[in-house]
């Protein structure tokens, strides 16, 4: 066929091996390294995943504590309970009675599970740190699942020495008839 010197034939197998490895590398090693790059990629997106998955799971875990904590608090309150008159007595109680402004009442719906949020916005005016920690702690420590939810202070008075507040409280009630 074709006569060709052995330098020829040299530089013609020298030019295969280079376009075989050529292939090689570009067909092969190429998309093998391609494929470990996703692969590590996927492994940080599921590493990812589990990590939040394990971190929510642990927070359902704290919600579920929290609902069976509170279902647990419903059940040992007297049903005739509503959060106007508990802290209307928890004023009464701690002395701070004259010095509420104004208790506004509010009921929220949460879905269609048996509970409701009810919840008390209210004014205290020209108190006496003292007189309103009372306060605070028999509302925070009785037992009756009630929290405060948002507090405002400001400091009032000829010498700044009282205080108005305006705090929300709340807690879950049961829905009536059920």
């Amino acid at each position: 066929m074709l006569n060709l010197s052995a330098r020829e034939k040299n530089v013609i197998t020298l030019g295969g091996i280079i376009a075989g490895l050529f292939l090689v590398i570009q067909f092969v090693c190429l998309p093998l390294a391609d494929r470990k790059k996703d692969l590590t990629r996927i492994l940080e997106l599921e590493q990812e995943a589990f990590i939040q998955m394990q971190e929510l799971q642990a927070k359902y875990r704290d919600t579920s504590r929290a609902l069976d904590f509170q279902a647990q608090v419903l059940q040992t309150r007297p049903p005739e309970f509503t959060l106007f008159s508990f802290l209307d007595a928890q004023a009464e109680k701690s002395g701070v009675k004259s010095y509420i402004d104004y208790m506004r009442p509010v009921s929220q719906e949460i879905g269609d599970g048996p509970y409701r949020v009810s919840s008390v916005k209210l004014k205290l005016n020209h108190i006496y740190l003292h007189d309103f920690v009372t306060f605070l702690a028999g509302v925070e420590t009785s037992g009756s699942g009630v929290q405060v939810v948002s507090m405002a202070l400001n400091r009032t008075g000829d010498e700044k020495k009282q205080l108005e507040v305006i705090m929300e409280v709340r807690t879950l009630v049961e829905k009536e008839g059920e």
